[in-house]
C-alpha cells in the first residue's frame, strides 16, 4: 500500500519585495498571518496618529524582519558588523532610546508634540552611525559607556513621564480624620501613594484635590456619600475610575458619580508610569 506523506516548508517572517508600499512590513505580516496586509497598514497608521507608536513599532519590525531572499535582518547584519566597536552602538543606543520617549508625546493631530525633536535626534543619530569614531579601548570604554548609557536612560525617563523630583520615594497612606486635614495637593516622586478619605465628612460645595505620582500607584478612597468628579491620566499604565477601567500610553478619562448629597470631592489623579485607582470607601 502506498503512502502520500506531505511535507509542509517552515513558514518564515520576511519583507516582500514586490506588492509593498514602504519597507514591506505590512506585506510581509499579512503574508505570514494569511491576513490582508491593508489590517496592519490601518493599525500602523492608527497608532501613529494616536502617540507616535506606530511609527515606532514599524521601524522596529523594519529592523528585525529580513527582506525577502536576505539571510539576516538589518539589525543582525549590523550588529554582527559592529561588534568589535561597542561605543558606537551604546551611543546609537542612547540616541534611539530619546528618540523613543519624544515620539511617545508626538502627535500628529492636533499638535505635533514632541515630533520634532524625534526627527533631530533621528538625524543625529544618522550622522553618528556614519560617521561617529571605532573604539580601539576595551574593557574600560565599554564600563565607562554603560554607566552612562545608564545615567542616560534613568534621566530620559525621568523626564518622560515628569517625575516630581522632590517629592519622595516610597510607600505613603494618608488617612485625615477630618476636612481640615484634607490637602488642595498631594504628591509623590516614586512608589506607592494611598489617599483614604473614606471617614472624611466633606462640606457643601466642591472640594479639590490634586494627587501625582511619577513613577507608581496611585489609590484614592472617597467617602460613600459624596458626589465625585474625577479626572486621570497616566502616560504609560492603567486607569481605573470606579468600574470605569483603560490601559496604555497617553490615557485619560473623565468620569462623574453623584449622590446627590450636595457635596462634591474634585478630583485630579495622575501618574507619569504606573497604576492610577479611585474607589468608595
Amino acid at each position: 500500500m502506498e503512502t502520500i506523506e506531505i511535507i509542509s516548508e517552515p513558514r518564515h517572517l520576511t519583507r516582500p519585495k514586490e506588492h509593498r508600499w514602504l519597507g514591506g512590513v505590512a506585506a510581509g505580516l499579512g503574508a505570514y498571518f494569511d491576513l490582508s496586509p491593508t489590517i496592519y497598514r490601518i493599525a500602523f497608521v492608527a497608532l501613529a496618529l494616536a502617540g507616535g507608536t506606530g511609527v515606532l513599532l514599524y521601524i522596529a519590525a523594519w529592523l528585525v524582519i529580513p527582506e525577502e531572499g536576505a539571510d539576516d535582518s538589518i539589525a543582525a547584519v549590523e550588529l554582527k558588523k559592529h561588534r568589535d566597536r561597542p561605543r558606537r552602538m551604546i551611543g546609537l543606543a542612547i540616541l534611539g532610546f530619546a528618540a523613543i520617549v519624544a515620539l511617545s508625546s508626538a502627535h500628529v493631530w492636533p499638535a505635533p508634540g514632541n515630533l520634532w525633536l524625534a526627527l533631530v535626534l533621528g538625524v543625529v543619530a544618522l550622522v553618528w552611525w556614519r560617521l561617529g569614531p571605532a573604539s580601539s579601548r576595551r574593557r574600560r570604554v565599554v564600563a565607562g559607556s554603560i554607566v552612562g548609557l545608564v545615567a542616560v536612560l534613568l534621566a530620559a525617563v525621568v523626564l518622560a513621564v515628569r517625575v516630581p523630583l522632590f517629592a519622595g520615594i516610597g510607600h505613603r497612606t494618608d488617612t485625615p480624620v477630618g476636612v481640615a486635614n484634607v490637602h488642595s495637593k498631594y504628591e509623590l516622586g516614586i512608589g506607592d501613594l494611598t489617599l483614604n478619605f473614606a471617614n472624611v465628612s466633606l462640606p457643601k460645595g466642591q472640594t479639590f484635590v490634586k494627587a501625582t505620582v511619577g513613577i507608581g500607584n496611585l489609590r484614592v478612597i472617597v467617602p460613600a456619600n459624596a458626589s465625585v468628579d474625577v479626572r486621570g491620566s497616566a502616560q504609560a499604565g492603567h486607569l481605573e475610575l470606579f468600574d470605569q477601567s483603560d490601559d496604555g500610553t497617553h490615557v485619560r478619562s473623565h468620569l462623574v458619580d453623584r449622590t446627590g448629597s450636595g457635596r462634591v470631592l474634585v478630583l485630579d489623579v495622575r501618574t507619569g508610569l504606573g497604576r492610577v485607582q479611585v474607589q468608595r470607601g
